[in-house]
């Protein structure tokens, strides 16, 4: 007589499975209509956002050089296919745009501890099973939105040890959750679904990105495929507990986990409201330093002979949008931040990866350019000289005051001066995109728009933004059950 194989497991495995089981009951048990319409709303918003950033990474020639190479040696199973999985994976946070908890455990350490993604590890599986299935947009919403909600609270329990990356973390276990429902596992197998994914996160190191190390994107494919597989052998009999979960989480790769925060209310306090949308396609913590700038540019006396851009300024914070500059039109640009943001002081460029981590580079671009989207940082767009010499007027200087501020704040002011004389100053305690300063949903809709390019027709995108939005909006008419993510997916698969 066989018996089912096991990891991790303990005896007593029943007795010592609270995660296990209480993942299990919420994935199984919830729906659309039960989630509360705040969180419903803000899931669509993070899908189509999500969604967005995986698109604009697929048009960077490394991801789809990958995705080609892989291809041709797939031997996975269809439910958790290696190229496909860790192609949109990749592609999902190529850009680093994707979203993430706004929550700062240890936020007093140097660097800030990153938190928790799980979103770019979950569609990627849900686009997944998408493409090759009969699933309407309201199931791969729900799917998408449980899933998420699992990983988030993984990483909203315990702290990140110091030094690490976030990506492929907790968003293996999540991913294993999204894989679980669409292959439609038992309700009882779910968490241990969850935790088998878990049980595999990667301890990869903040210092690659910093260095312009785009191995930093494969993360999150290999969180993807982790999960994928996670829940394939759970559907091949593999059976755990919660005790290497356990320490993994308050151990190995993180510290300080509390239960609670796992699984403590699941289905009533919706950690996935933590969240942040950015309005930027680079990293996080230049984001302050970026709306100051704006706020700089909007500060400046008027000039007749200031220049009108169409594209600029799409999450400007005010009501107004002033236009970009000419770099050479620029004397000076003083930056005052906290620590960790003015030590992103890199101004010589190799990748697209050093460009996002690099504070002077991503404010030149977006000063001349009015955004900084997937357009910003693809290969032709790194080898302007304009945009060089700008970033090397910009000077960065650290100021304690703004340092003590973390981890509730995250300050920037700018001072802008022009070459004219006219000069204009912009001070923000906190980057926008956080759940108390939330992106429009126009203002995420134009992010959508110009991360996804030329990869969607202008008609596809059009339906998908409808769709998405209206599957999160719990007061429209039911509608007849459309498929527009479906329809997408196979579009950016067969690219």
């Amino acid at each position: 007589m066989s018996t089912p194989p096991t990891t991790g497991a303990e005896p007593g495995a029943a007795a010592n499975a609270p995660i296990r089981d209480a993942v299990s009951r919420f994935a199984a048990d919830t729906r659309l209509a039960q989630v509360p319409p705040p969180v419903r709303a803000f899931s669509s918003l993070l899908l189509l956002d999500t969604l967005g950033a995986l698109a604009g990474g697929l048009r960077y020639p490394p991801v789809q050089q990958l995705g080609a190479t892989l291809a041709n040696t797939e031997v996975a199973s269809r439910a958790a296919p290696f190229a496909r999985l860790m192609t949109l994976g990749t592609a999902a946070t190529w850009l680093d745009a994707d979203s993430g908890g706004s929550f700062h455990p240890q936020g007093h350490r140097l660097p800030p501890v990153p938190t928790a993604h799980p979103a770019p590890h979950v569609l990627p599986v849900v686009l997944h099973w998408a493409a090759g299935h009969d699933l309407d947009d309201l199931r791969l919403l729900e799917v998408f939105t449980v899933a998420s909600e699992i990983g988030m609270r993984s990483g909203r329990a315990s702290s990140l040890r110091p030094g690490l990356h976030p990506h492929g973390v907790h968003g293996p276990g999540a991913a294993a959750v999204a894989a679980g429902l669409l292959r439609e596992l038992p309700p009882d197998l779910l968490g241990h679904a969850f935790l088998l994914g878990s049980n595999l996160p990667l301890a990869a190191t903040l210092a690659v990105p910093m260095r312009g190390g785009t191995v930093r994107n494969a993360w999150t494919g290999l969180g993807a495929y982790y999960g994928a597989s996670a829940a394939d052998r759970v559907a091949a009999g593999a059976r755990t507990d919660d005790s290497l979960y356990r320490r993994l989480f308050d151990g190995a790769v993180c510290t300080d986990l509390d239960l609670d925060l796992v699984v403590g209310g699941l289905g009533r306090r919706w950690t996935l409201l933590e969240s942040y949308l950015k309005p930027y396609a680079c990293a996080r913590w230049i984001h302050p330093a970026l709306d100051a700038a704006r706020a700089a540019l909007a500060d400046l006396a008027p000039s007749s002979s200031s220049p009108r851009h169409d594209r600029c300024c799409d999450t400007a914070p005010g009501p107004h949008r002033p236009a970009p500059l000419q770099a050479d039109d620029v004397e000076s640009i003083e930056v005052e931040t906290f620590a960790f943001a003015a030590s992103l002081s890199q101004v010589d460029i190799g990748s697209d990866m050093q460009a996002r981590f690099s504070l002077p580079y991503s404010m030149a671009a977006l000063l001349v350019d009015g955004v900084l989207d997937a357009g910003s940082y693809l290969p032709e767009q790194l080898r302007r000289d304009d945009v060089a010499a700008l970033a090397r007027r910009v000077s960065l200087h650290e100021r304690a005051d703004l340092s003590s501020a973390l981890p509730r704040e995250r300050p920037a002011t700018v001072t802008l001066r022009l070459r004219d004389g006219r000069s204009g100053r912009g001070e923000v305690r906190n980057a926008r995109g956080n759940p108390n300063d939330p992106l429009s949903v126009d203002e995420v809709v134009a992010k959508f728009r110009g991360n996804v390019g030329g990869l969607l027709s202008r008609e596809m995108a059009d339906e998908v933004v409808g769709a998405v939005i209206e599957a999160g909006s719990p007061t429209a008419p039911v509608p007849s059950p459309t498929r527009a993510l479906a329809a997408a997916a196979r579009v950016l698969l067969a690219g």
